[in-house]
């Protein structure tokens, strides 16, 4: 009754009279029962996450028991890795035991075991896990399909393989999802892998593009080399990145560079040129070549084309080179005028090649480079 009275001196005040004084004991009941149901709500929602964080303490509880368990000497885990005998306990593991074991497994994989082991693990991955995940990817959400799709690519799960084959052909497969595949068909050398490139028309990162191909088998590689003028531009442009990344020194990869260096797209000339001086090592004859029938036409070529060039004339020393270096000595780039007469220092009279182009230049531009890299070269030898 006194909590009643003062809910009704806040609420409409002592000096009211009219409606609100009649109906005072029917709001206060509202006010009441609004209040004492909105606790309610608190308390059980509070009641709530107590409960999952008890569940969710109890349940990493377990997971931390099975860890221990599996990872300790004599468990039927360390048994199976040591002699490769699959027990009953192994198969018949469900649930939070799964995902520990998974856990486990791919650790294991991460820390680089042997051969022996790392097939072992593969095995014993397709027979505990095999298949849920093809449930997930049948029946799971999009999150669950990702990190199962992850999980198939670590474990090089190749059973799964022509399951991921129709997976791609269905409209509702996103882009990260045929990205994923396709670096798991990389991974295990599927030989769909090729054809999946050639049609590919997902828009994707040349990143994207570049990972793929750096996980190419060698004979998915050598295949993919093969059909270079059937794959998208793009795919092109990173095959060429590739050659430079894997080191590859094969004759057919000098083939290929040698063609593009030759052929009349921009972009790939310089991208080849790029690579043909990383995995032409053995070959400075070809480069060399290469260079000199620049040299005879490649003036009117583009800015990235002529700096590149550049810069392996500097690399390579031949003496034809000279003047086509003092020519670029005053190109309308400052970056390629300076890279010139840097390439052109390395060169044993470079010195006097580049005194002769203080003086007799008919670019005043480059003379004043020349001056200013003789002036840094006289400085770094006093400096030594």
């Amino acid at each position: 009754m006194i909590g009643q009275q003062w809910m009704y001196t806040k609420l409409i005040g002592s000096h009211h009279t009219g409606w609100l004084a009649g109906n005072t004991d029917w709001l206060v009941h509202v006010v009441s029962f609004i209040c004492a149901s909105v606790l309610i709500l608190l308390l059980i929602i509070y009641g709530y996450i107590l409960c999952l964080k008890y569940k969710s303490k109890r349940r990493e509880k377990v997971k931390t028991t099975l860890r221990q368990e599996l990872l300790a000497e004599g468990s039927f885990l360390q048994q199976y890795l040591n002699n490769g005998e699959i027990g009953v306990d192994v198969l018949n593991m469900t649930g939070d035991q799964q995902i520990v074991l998974q856990q486990l497994l791919l650790q294991r994989l991460a820390q680089g075991p042997v051969e022996q082991e790392n097939l072992r693990i593969r095995l014993l991955s397709w027979q505990v896990f095999g298949s849920s995940y093809r449930s997930v990817l049948k029946t799971g959400k999009w999150s669950e399909r990702v990190n199962t799709l992850l999980y198939i690519e670590q474990f090089h799960m190749v059973e799964l393989l022509p399951k991921l084959e129709d997976m791609l052909r269905v409209s509702s497969c996103t882009p990260l999802e045929r990205f994923i595949i396709l670096r798991i068909y990389a991974r295990t050398g599927y030989f769909r892998i090729v054809k999946e490139l050639m049609r590919e028309q997902c828009v994707w990162s040349d990143s994207q593009v570049l990972q793929i191909l750096l996980l190419l088998t060698d004979s998915s590689w050598t295949r993919l080399k093969d059909h270079f003028k059937d794959v998208p531009y793009q795919v092109q442009s990173n095959i060429v990145h590739a050659i430079r990344i894997r080191d590859d020194q094969t004759e057919g990869a000098l083939v290929l560079l040698e063609k593009l260096i030759l052929g009349e797209d921009s972009l790939l000339r310089t991208h080849a040129y790029q690579a043909l001086a990383q995995v032409g090592r053995c070959r400075e004859d070809l480069l060399t070549g290469l260079l000199l029938v620049w040299n005879e036409s490649g003036e009117e070529r583009q800015r990235s084309e002529r700096l590149t060039v550049t810069r392996l004339m500097g690399d390579i020393h031949a003496d034809a080179f000279i003047p086509r270096l003092k020519v670029m000595m005053g190109d309308p780039s400052f970056q390629i005028r300076q890279e010139a007469a840097n390439s052109l220092a390395r060169y044993e009279q470079g010195l006097d090649e580049l005194r002769d182009t203080t003086v007799n230049h008919p670019d005043r531009y480059a003379r004043q480079i020349a001056e200013e890299t003789l002036e840094r070269m006289q400085y770094g030898r006093k400096m030594d």
